[in-house]
């Protein structure tokens, strides 16, 4: 059996997304698409991975709890988990290596946290956009601690891939 899916996405939550990415529309357009697998990797959040879950499974979507982690060499990684309990801890452990640095609103748009209903329940304060202080073994390392599987995101990118970062992918790669 073949599968589509979408392991890649951010909602209104990143500030690269805007208000018209919601958990809802994102599950719809997902089936739309006809992905039967879809993962919200928000940038070093998963908050609204809860309300993604219940979106999806609306739509008959397998949702996937996952996080766009920045590391301390501003390389992006994407972060999976099987388990959403396992990517909500992930996503507090994370909080402890994210600098607290306030997001500008009028600058980087609004980071919305949603219900199942697409209802702003609240809005994260710190600018998720910023690299975390997580050296890129690190980040691996404590990703799996938590059941979770990464890799790197856009690896040829000029900007936060790993090759542009590193100048080649490691040696021996830690990750998937």
């Amino acid at each position: 059996m073949r599968y589509y899916y979408d392991l890649h996405i951010h909602s209104c939550l990143s500030p690269c997304g805007d208000g018209d990415m919601t958990v809802n529309n994102i599950a719809g357009m997902s089936a739309l698409k006809g992905l039967q697998i879809a993962a919200l990797t928000d940038h070093n959040s998963c908050k609204n991975c809860p309300a993604f879950f219940t979106a999806c499974r609306r739509q008959g979507i397998v949702p996937v709890a996952g996080m766009e982690l920045t590391t301390a060499e501003e390389i992006h990684l994407v972060c999976l988990f099987e388990h959403l309990e396992d990517a909500m801890a992930f996503d507090e452990r994370v909080e402890e290596f994210l600098p607290r640095i306030k997001n500008r609103p009028d600058i980087f748009g609004r980071q919305q946290i949603l219900d199942a209903e697409d209802n702003v329940i609240s809005e994260e304060d710190r600018l998720l956009i910023n690299a975390t202080t997580l050296m890129l073994e690190d980040a691996w390392r404590l990703c799996e601690e938590y059941g979770g599987v990464c890799f790197p995101a856009h690896v040829d990118r000029d900007t936060n891939g790993i090759i542009a970062v590193l100048g080649a992918l490691p040696p021996e790669p830690p990750f998937v």
